[in-house]
């Protein structure tokens, strides 16, 4: 059974952070953005007036691809690590975790709780994957420093 998922509103903000707060994950949040900041260094541009050659051109689009890449990379992982975290802490969580997805499925917390197991991690995982939540944790992250 696959069950869809609404976008995430301003109203499961409070729902996230009474879930982060309980997660206690302050220092490893921060230091997993810092981690991100810290390799994603600026070089200034020189003040060249004309235009790169076809050559310097096509150098900067691979060194932007690849500093993309590297971007998308950090941000899986730090992603994976707060999942890990949650599903450690699932425990403490049980009740607002059941609650936030039956929220966003439209479903109620005892049909999440009553879902096989492969459907459940599935919804969570899908949870994890939502755009939305990068948005909410990069505004969590600047809240805590």
């Amino acid at each position: 059974m696959t069950l869809e998922m609404r976008e995430l509103q301003g109203d499961d903000l409070f729902t996230l952070l009474s879930i982060v707060g309980k997660l206690d994950i302050k220092d490893d949040f921060i230091a997993l953005f810092e981690q991100n900041v810290e390799s994603d260094k600026i070089v200034p541009m020189d003040h060249k007036s004309k235009k790169p050659t076809k050559a310097e051109a096509e150098k900067q689009a691979a060194e932007l691809a690849k500093k993309e890449k590297e971007a998308e990379k950090r941000g899986m992982n730090a992603m994976a690590g707060l999942m890990q975290k949650v599903l450690m802490n699932s425990g403490k969580l049980k009740t607002d975790i059941n609650v936030l997805l039956a929220d966003l499925t439209g479903k109620k917390p005892e049909e999440i709780k009553k879902l096989n197991l492969k459907d459940y991690t599935g919804l969570i995982i899908a949870f994890f994957k939502k755009p939305e939540l990068a948005d909410f944790f990069s505004s969590i992250a600047s809240l805590l420093q």
